[in-house]
């Protein structure tokens, strides 16, 4: 089981740390840490999507979903006022 956990959860933190440089955070609290981290995974599953789909799959991807959103979102505000 360590051996594979190795090979799937070690790249990526491997990745931001040696390739990115993110060896430290730069804001310090268990909230600001937490925010920290989320936005550099964000970065780098954005990163991975992008080399195995393409950055014109995942805008034609984005778009698609864009109307749902705002329809849901308008929904919401319909409610509350």
């Amino acid at each position: 089981m360590y051996k594979q956990r190795g090979q799937i959860v070690e790249h990526p933190f491997g990745t931001i740390k040696r390739h990115w440089g993110y060896t430290y955070f730069l804001t310090r609290g268990l909230e600001s840490v937490g925010t920290e981290t989320s936005l550099i995974c964000l970065a780098y599953n954005f990163k991975r999507v992008i080399k195995i789909i393409g950055v014109k799959e995942l805008i034609r991807l984005l778009r698609d979903r864009a109307p749902l959103k705002s329809n849901m979102h308008d929904v919401y505000l319909s409610k509350i006022a």
